[in-house]
């Protein structure tokens, strides 16, 4: 795990750097009035399909992930 992971998340890093979208769901899990953004990933991820947009899905199964 140790090796292809970090790659992973180094990847994952640098993607979002270029995209310049890094820290845009800690912006958003504040705005939603919550303290952890990973608090936030658990209400989006545990909500109806459709209730949040795809690419906050996205976000918030990436936050899941990464905090593993």
């Amino acid at each position: 795990m140790a090796i292809g992971h970090k790659k992973w998340a180094q990847k994952a890093s640098k993607k979002m750097e270029e995209k310049g979208t890094v820290g845009s769901f800690t912006k958003q899990s504040h705005s939603a009035g919550y303290s952890s953004p990973l608090e936030y990933a658990r209400h989006v991820m545990a909500a109806p399909e459709g209730e949040f947009s795809p690419t906050t899905r996205k976000r918030a199964g990436f936050a899941k992930n990464i905090n593993k």
